[in-house]
């Protein structure tokens, strides 16, 4: 009978242990999970190619969109619309947000109709839009503008008012003044709320100026999505979205990583 050495007892609990690492970490998971996804797509899609394309089809659809000289213009005009519009909506948004936090007067005069417009559906006021600016370059700014800035200046605003008093109370007792205490106590201490609202705003108004773009616009990421559908070109489509998709989670990691420079005391804290 083998009788088991220190030695192997030590390989033994190291194999071990690397393969619970491997079974635990998010990078292996992540992958794992694409990996499962694809290969159940690519299977389902065969299957029914006509309604939801497979991935290897949709790769020969990369090729296909970048040299018929469609997609690059789209985008170029999607991303000019998104990217005025989502400057205007952090420029009203965030100082309008710290105002409503600190002005009661302005809280109480400007919340319940900041509170309806949130809430209000873009697509319901787009044939209103469309009568007042147009269907080109305005109609993506303004619906951008309108999707984003709400929910800056909301965030922002309950930001600012979560900021802890005891703060408050020091700044205070050292005299500061409105504008000193602002910039020292209230701007790092809501910074987190800060970027939720930037992440927040970017998400809806990517979701704005495409549908803006496939309800009235003639050009546009959203047009030529709602053209590739409509000729039942389900791997055109698929591209569309998932270049939508990764511009997001682009768009998120760089909020997410900004956010680490401007407060690395919160990653720190969390390291620790």
């Amino acid at each position: 009978m083998a009788i088991a050495t220190p030695t192997d007892e030590v390989l033994e609990t190291s194999i071990l242990g690397r393969a619970r690492n491997l079974r635990g970490s998010p990078r292996i998971i992540r992958v794992g999970s694409v990996l499962f996804v694809l290969a159940m797509w690519e299977v389902i899609g065969r299957a029914n190619p006509l309604f939801t394309s497979y991935p290897t089809e949709v790769a020969s659809g990369v090729l296909e969109l970048m040299t018929d000289g469609r997609l690059a213009p789209a985008l170029l005009t999607t991303l000019q619309g998104l990217g005025a519009g989502y400057f205007i909506a952090i420029a009203i948004g965030i100082p309008l947000g710290f105002a409503m936090a600190r002005i009661r007067t302005l809280d109480i005069a400007l919340n319940p109709y900041v509170a309806a417009l949130y809430a209000t559906p873009r697509i319901a006021i787009i044939p209103l839009l469309v009568l007042w600016v147009g269907v080109g370059f305005q109609l993506r700014l303004t619906i951008v503008v309108l999707s984003a800035v709400f929910p800056v200046i909301i965030n922002v605003r309950d930001g600012a008012k979560e900021v802890d008093r005891n703060y408050m109370d020091v700044a205070k007792s050292l005299a500061a003044g409105r504008w000193q205490t602002l910039r020292t106590v209230v701007l790092p201490g809501s910074l987190p709320y800060v970027f939720v609202a930037l992440r927040i705003g970017a998400q809806r108004a990517m979701i704005g100026v495409i549908v803006a773009e496939m309800t009235s616009a003639i050009a546009g990421t959203g047009r030529l999505l709602l053209d590739l559908a409509r000729v039942y070109q389900t791997d055109k489509v698929m591209v569309i979205i998932f270049i939508i998709g990764f511009f997001s989670i682009f768009v998120t990691s760089t909020l997410r990583m900004l956010q680490t420079k401007a407060s690395p005391w919160r990653a720190e804290s969390r390291g620790g």
